[in-house]
């Protein structure tokens, strides 16, 4: 009976939205409003998904339109990928559509059944949830199904998580679940109330929206433990987490916005006078590649700091991915966009290494890589008393009296 109740709600969503917009037509403002405070975070654009506008915008912080794809049947979801592109799932065509940035469609995949999310994978696949037909599949470039997980019951949301499960919202159950390749289901939560998004977050902890009933988003770890929800009075279909810790929320009906909570609840930037949004994306630029500055030369097993340096376009927070040259690799923490972040490093044999970085940003946005930056390490030659002291002094000042260091052969 659920599950019948469930497809009846779902399949109305397109003529509950038309009674409301004929109703709300004249109240609906095109202009998008933009309330923010000093709480809020807000760099990069926003992607947003307007259903019953038929359309996908983006928008920047002061609330301008900055592109849009229009002339869409009933979208539902969107993301921007790597390319420049855009994804863009049309419930009314029972499509998934990639356009680019002047709207032209450059692929699409339709052998579908009220399609709710697509997300492009890190393989060039597909992955959608063909809601009505009660599976998730990925499919190619080439349209053909290379994966799929059957016998779900109203699969709303889908997500490819970093270790090759795939994390899935089930509508009609009730429960969001984490699939393996096998389609074997090793975590679920049982507890939602017809969960239509769901994303597994950083802290290894699970975002969940719930429709309709449940009009909240809630937090909860891998044990299923609650440990943060907000309600709304609006009704709810998709959330995300900002990198600074607060939460962007869509209030698809009666709110007819987009919403920044902190994590005490308390709204902190908006988007009003949306048309239906059913799904917001944050953008962001990746970072500038980083510069790198350190010592030229040194010795084995010897410690020497190196300074990482990167500009975030958005003002985000960046941390280093680190290739040291000597087959070690280090991932930093984040600090502030433009600041000095200082790392150690030593090397076991001499050598010539080449130091290369890439910057990344709180929303996976990656720089180029650096270029490389070269240390010689040179074994130390023994010198006898009284010059001891004198080689203990160029090793600490290895850009001091190059004629000097070359005779010691340091």
């Amino acid at each position: 009976m659920k599950k019948k109740i469930a497809t009846i709600l779902i399949c109305m969503l397109v003529a509950i939205c038309s009674v409301f917009t004929v109703v709300t037509s004249t109240s609906v403002n095109k202009q998008i409003l933009v309330i923010q405070s000093n709480n809020s975070k807000q760099g990069g654009t926003l992607l947003i998904t307007e259903f019953n506008g038929n359309r996908v915008i983006e928008v920047d912080s002061g609330g301008t339109i900055i592109w849009e794809k229009a002339g869409l049947n009933n979208p539902v979801d969107a993301e921007r990928l790597a390319n420049g592109n855009t994804l863009i799932t049309e419930l009314g065509n029972n499509s998934v559509i990639e356009v680019d940035s002047g709207g032209n469609i450059v692929w699409n995949y339709n052998m579908l059944n009220g399609p709710f999310d697509a997300e492009r994978l890190a393989n060039g696949n597909t992955l959608i949830t063909d809601t009505y037909n009660n599976r998730v599949i990925e499919v190619d470039s080439g349209g053909t199904i290379v994966w799929e997980k059957t016998g779900l019951n109203l699969s709303a949301d889908a997500e490819r998580l970093a270790n090759g499960n795939t994390l899935i919202a089930e509508v009609g159950n009730d429960r969001v679940i984490e699939v393996d390749s096998g389609g074997n289901i090793v975590w679920s939560y049982n507890g939602a109330d017809w969960p239509v998004d769901a994303e597994r977050l950083a802290n290894g902890n699970t975002l969940i929206t719930e429709y309709v009933y449940g009009n909240r988003v809630l937090e909860v770890d891998s044990s299923g433990i609650l440990v943060w929800q907000y309600y709304s009075s609006a009704i709810l279909f998709d959330a995300e987490r900002l990198a600074n810790g607060n939460t962007l929320i869509t209030e698809f009906l009666y709110g007819n916005r987009v919403i920044e909570v902190d994590s005490g609840g308390t709204i902190v930037w908006e988007k009003a006078g949306l048309d239906f949004p059913i799904d917001v994306e944050r953008i962001s630029k990746p970072p500038d590649a980083p510069t790198i500055s350190g010592p030229n030369t040194g010795k084995p097993n010897t410690d020497y700091d190196f300074t990482f340096n990167s500009v975030d376009p958005d003002g985000d927070d960046v941390r280093f991915i680190i290739d040291w040259g000597d087959g070690d690799n280090e991932t930093t923490s984040f600090t502030a966009s433009g600041t000095n972040l200082t790392v150690s490093h030593s090397w076991s044999e001499k050598g010539t290494y080449s130091i290369i970085a890439r910057a990344e940003d709180g929303y996976d946005a990656l720089s180029d890589w650096s270029g490389p930056y070269q240390i010689i390490i040179k074994k130390s030659k023994s010198i006898n008393s009284p010059f001891h002291w004198l080689q203990n002094w160029l090793q600490s000042h290895p850009n001091l009296f190059p004629i000097i260091r070359q005779l010691l052969g340091l």
